[in-house]
C-alpha cells in the first residue's frame, strides 16, 4: 500500500474510517475463507457506507459495495476467486450492475467519482456494468467492453436468479446425448459427414469380438 496515501487515510479518522482502515490492512493479506468473512462483516456492519479520513469524507449508496472495494484496493478479480457461492451471492445483491442510476441505490461510476474524494492510484471501479455504461467507461478501448458484464460474473449471477438452485446453464443440465445433437446441428456438412463417419468406426470397433 502506498505510504503517501497511508497517512493521509490514518490522518483524520473517524470511527468508522478506523474500522475501513482495519478492514484494508486485513484485507492485503489473507487467505480466501478469511477474505469471504471479511467482506461480509464490512458488508454488514454498514460502516463502508459513510466515514472519513484525512483525503476527506466518503459517501456510498447501498448498491455501490463494489465502488468502495476498489478504492480500497480490492479487485473484481480476487473476489470472484472465492469459492464461497453463497458469500458472493450476498455481495452481489449490493453491487447489482443492472440498477445503476436507480437514485437510492447505485449512481453511474462517474458520478460517484465526482462525489467522493479521490484516492491517489486507485479510482472508483464498477465490478459489472450494463453495454450502455460499458460504452463510455471505456470508449470502445478495451476489449470485450463494450458488452454487459455481471458484477460477479455469470454463475453468480445464475445461482441468484435460480433462487440458489444452480449455477449451471440449462444447456449443461441437459443429458450427454442432448448435448451431442444440438452440437451437431450445428455442425457445416462437411464436418457433420466426418461426425458420422467417426461414428459409424466406433460402431465398427464396439462390435468387433474381444
Amino acid at each position: 500500500m502506498d505510504e503517501g496515501v497511508t497517512r493521509a487515510e490514518n490522518g483524520f479518522l473517524d470511527m468508522h474510517g478506523r474500522e475501513v482502515h482495519a478492514f484494508s490492512m486485513e484485507m492485503a493479506n489473507v487467505g480466501f475463507q478469511r477474505m469471504a468473512d471479511l467482506l461480509t462483516a464490512m458488508l454488514r456492519s454498514g460502516s463502508w457506507r459513510s466515514f472519513a479520513d484525512g483525503l476527506g469524507s466518503y459517501s456510498f449508496l447501498p448498491g455501490e459495495f463494489d465502488y468502495f472495494l476498489t478504492q480500497r484496493g480490492i479487485r473484481r478479480e480476487d473476489v470472484m476467486k472465492l469459492p464461497d457461492i453463497d458469500a458472493k451471492a450476498v455481495l452481489e445483491e449490493y453491487m447489482d450492475e443492472r440498477r445503476t442510476g436507480e437514485g437510492a441505490y447505485r449512481r453511474p461510476v462517474l458520478q460517484a467519482r465526482d462525489e467522493n474524494p479521490e484516492v491517489p492510484g486507485r479510482p472508483i471501479e464498477p465490478f459489472g456494468y450494463t453495454e450502455s455504461e460499458a460504452k463510455y467507461l471505456f470508449n470502445g478501448t478495451r476489449s470485450g467492453g463494450t458488452g454487459h458484464r455481471e458484477a460477479l460474473g455469470t454463475r453468480v449471477r445464475r445461482f441468484t436468479n435460480t433462487g440458489s438452485a444452480t449455477t449451471n446453464a440449462s444447456s449443461e443440465r441437459l443429458p450427454p446425448i442432448e448435448r451431442v445433437r444440438r452440437s451437431a446441428i450445428r455442425l457445416s456438412d462437411e464436418d457433420l459427414a466426418d461426425l458420422i463417419e467417426s461414428l459409424r468406426q466406433e460402431q465398427r470397433r464396439r462390435r468387433r469380438p474381444g
